[in-house]
């Protein structure tokens, strides 16, 4: 508790009271790879850098997968903002000493209406991005030090104009000095645009570095994880996420977040804040979360992850 309370005191001396616009604002490209995946993460606020033995750390911190026992299948959806949904689906396959994960996460736009240069419809076109992962987690000390490695196709298409791109996910995880504390670090996107939409113009991808503390305090009335990671995108400013999951009863568990990166308030709602539940009978998990973005409206989200 008290390494995350200074983690969280630090962080807040250092960001600047000025909610100016970051200069890299708008500067990359592939920007659904900054959709959060995962219904248990989201709820989380996206505190997720140092989760263990959980199919969706794949697209979080690719180490989180080691500690997977079973062959287990993962499926999340949500009604994204506006017309939009996303989802995302992976199947993780431990073998001696290693876990393996394939991944794949969607977002598709809807219909988006055509029009000439004075409002006249043109009729409908549409829009999708996708991205497949290949992962896998080993520990190299022990269990003292686990990493962790994605290798992503990414795809993008509008209309008739497309794009795609390579990337290669990073993740480690230590063992805390403390009993139930794990630390954890991620580099996301790290690659290259192959072709660009239009041209010779490639955008740039939207790399992502996650430090990450959680810890399951003992001695507790009942069972917590307290988890916070501090962000780095490359295309804003740095941020932090906070999550607790509490487990009401066995099977049962609650889980508030909360995000920096979505900080402020629109008429009188707290913006930031996420919310969600869990449920876990033998081999299997149903997750929800919620959460609101200013003019843009609410999100809800579902996994079910299962062994098979």
């Amino acid at each position: 508790m008290r390494l995350l309370t200074t983690l969280i005191a630090l962080f807040l001396c250092s960001v600047s009271t000025a909610h100016a616009i970051n200069a890299n604002a708008g500067t990359t490209g592939f920007n659904f790879l900054k959709i959060g995946v995962g219904a248990r993460a989201m709820a989380l606020g996206g505190a997720y850098a140092t989760t263990t033995a959980d199919p969706e750390a794949a697209a979080w911190n690719p180490a989180g997968l080691w500690g997977i026992d079973e062959r287990t299948a993962t499926l999340s959806f949500n009604r994204y903002l506006v017309d939009s949904q996303a989802g995302f689906v992976s199947v993780t396959l431990p073998a001696q000493k290693r876990v393996w994960s394939i991944s794949a996460n969607y977002v598709t736009y809807g219909t988006m209406q055509r029009t000439d240069g004075e409002g006249v419809n043109l009729g409908s076109f549409s829009a999708a991005d996708m991205a497949a992962y290949l992962s896998l987690a080993q520990p190299v000390w022990r269990d003292w030090l686990t990493l962790g490695a994605s290798l992503k196709a990414i795809y993008s298409n509008i209309d008739e104009f497309s794009s795609d791109a390579y990337a290669l996910d990073l993740g480690l995880l230590i063992r805390g000095p403390l009993q139930g504390m794990h630390l954890g670090a991620s580099l996301s996107n790290l690659g290259f645009v192959r072709s660009a939409y239009v041209g010779e113009f490639k955008d740039s991808l939207p790399v992502h570095m996650r430090f990450g503390l959680s810890h399951r305090p003992a001695h507790m009335p009942i069972p917590m994880l307290l988890l916070a990671d501090f962000n780095l995108p490359n295309d804003s400013d740095p941020y932090l996420s906070l999550g607790l999951e509490v487990q009401l009863i066995s099977g049962l568990y609650v889980r508030p977040g909360y995000s920096l990166q979505q900080a402020g308030s629109a008429d009188e709602e707290a913006m930031g804040l996420s919310a969600g539940a869990g449920f876990a009978a033998k081999r299997y998990r149903l997750d929800y979360a919620y959460s609101s973005y200013a003019d843009l409206g609410d999100v809800h989200r579902v996994s079910i992850i299962g062994g098979f």
